[in-house]
Formats: C-alpha cells, sequence, structure tokens
C-alpha cells in the first residue's frame, strides 16, 4: 500500500443510479475515454493502493429549478464518510437570493466551498448575477473552484475567470485544470502566475511533463492542488503521472495535502 497523505481536490461523483449516464455525459462532450464509472463506490476502488486519501466532491448545479438536488447529495456523501469534502454549487439563472440562500443553507452543513462549471452550465463565468454571489462567497471565506478553458465554449476562459479575480480580490478562486483545460497560452497570459490557485487535473493534455513541472514552478507551487477529474481518470493512475514528475518531496507535500488542508479548511 502507499501510505503517502493525499487529498485530491478536483473528483465529481453522482448517485450509483445516474452515475453511469452522468459520467457518460461528461466524457461524450470533451470525446474522451473515462476510467471510472462516476460513483463513489468506483471513486474508492480507482484509489487502488494509495491509502491517505480524501476526496473533494462537487457535481455543479444544472437545473436551477432544482438547485437542492446535487448539493444535496454531495452533503449526504460527505455526513456518512469523513474522507470526503463536500462543495456545492449555484445557477445565476435562481437569481442572486435564491442562489445566497441555498450557498448559506450548505455551509451551515458543512460544504467546504463551491464548484462552477458554467460550460456545462451555459452561462458566462463573469456574469454579472455570479459576480454578486461571488461576492458574497468571498464574504463568508469560502472557495470556489472554477473550470477554466474550454475547447466548445468561451464561457470559462482563462481571460473571463481573470476579470473575477480583478473585480473580487478577497475571493478565494481555484481555476481548475492549470488554469486553463488545453488552452495553455492564454492560461500563462491571463491567470498563471496570479493569486488563484490550481489543481493539476487535465494538465497532461497537450502538454509533456517536463512542462507541467515548469508550469507548476511558474505559477508558484505553493498554489498548486492535485486533482484526479475522476471519473475521467481515477486517482492512482492521475496520482502515478505527478508523482512520475521531477518535483521534490517538499514539492509534492505540498501538491498532494498541505495547500489544501490550508484551502479547504
Amino acid at each position: 500500500m502507499n501510505n503517502r497523505k493525499i487529498i485530491d481536490t478536483h473528483t465529481h461523483v453522482f448517485p450509483q443510479k445516474v452515475a453511469s449516464r452522468a459520467a457518460d455525459n461528461i466524457t461524450n462532450y470533451y470525446s474522451i475515454p473515462r476510467q471510472g464509472d462516476g460513483s463513489v463506490e468506483g471513486l474508492l476502488a480507482g484509489s487502488g493502493t494509495l491509502s491517505d486519501v480524501r476526496y473533494v466532491i462537487s457535481s455543479a448545479t444544472l437545473n436551477p429549478a432544482k438547485p437542492t438536488v446535487g448539493d444535496d447529495y454531495m452533503l449526504e456523501v460527505a455526513a456518512s464518510d469523513s474522507r470526503f469534502i463536500p462543495l456545492c454549487s449555484f445557477h445565476p439563472a435562481m437569481g442572486v437570493e435564491a442562489s445566497v440562500a441555498e450557498l448559506d443553507r450548505c455551509f451551515a452543513l458543512g460544504a467546504k466551498g463551491v464548484k462552477i462549471h458554467s460550460d456545462f452550465q451555459q452561462f458566462f463565468v463573469d456574469d454579472e448575477t455570479a459576480m454578486e454571489v461571488y461576492r458574497h462567497i468571498a464574504s463568508c471565506g469560502k472557495p470556489i473552484i472554477f473550470h477554466v478553458g474550454d475547447p466548445n465554449t468561451d464561457f470559462s476562459t482563462p481571460k473571463r475567470v481573470r476579470n473575477i479575480v480583478e473585480k473580487i480580490p478577497d475571493l478565494t478562486v481555484i481555476a481548475a485544470h492549470m488554469c486553463g483545460y488545453s488552452a495553455w497560452e492564454e492560461a500563462k497570459k491571463h491567470l498563471i502566475g496570479t493569486p488563484v490557485y490550481t489543481d493539476t487535473s487535465e494538465a497532461l493534455l497537450g502538454m509533456s511533463p517536463a512542462q507541467l513541472c515548469d508550469l507548476i514552478r511558474l505559477h508558484g507551487v505553493e498554489r498548486v492542488m492535485f486533482g484526479s477529474d475522476y471519473p475521467r481518470w481515477n486517482p492512482d493512475f492521475a496520482f502515478a503521472q505527478i508523482d512520475a514528475l521531477p518535483l521534490t518531496e517538499e514539492e509534492k507535500d505540498l501538491i498532494y495535502y498541505k495547500t489544501a488542508e490550508k484551502v479547504f479548511a
């Protein structure tokens, strides 16, 4: 067994009866295969020999008319197993008041932050209504993970996320996928080297291990966290990719758990 302490900061889980279909929807959107089935059981099994892992779990709000469904499931999973760190979500179509009420409800029940995937949710990530809700999240001291970069839309570009960072500097932003899912040059231009946090999920799309190592250090290793993007990749597979990078043990500890412990406290 591998006893290394790890917090996987980027996973998606769904109820067993819909998990496989939901996972297919994700991978079909990006025209990519997947290793996991989207279930909690699959996530745990996909950790292989990794024995000391906690998981940040999330599901973005896709239906503004039913905002509590995904949130309730994340909270339920986390309440039954301390290895899980739940995030909640909202959709700007809910309006500011309803969005704030839902987030406050979830924070009171143990949610440690917020997840937004505006490409799936179909809104510009720097939408003015959303910005009002982000300000509330900042006032609560909670982090927010943004999916950043997409080959199909411009809803979540690094430039738009930079706009959020500049307008709400006290918001703890996690710009997922090394600040720009495969849009590496735009990520370097707008987000790499800024005070945002990021994660390693999908970072080897179009990048060599040496290039990723350089990008991690360019951004600042103390602001980079490990993420598998389950069910796209299983945690043990994603870990093996990052563990093979020519990073120091101190750098790996920051990426694997030390920074995440601070961000999701």
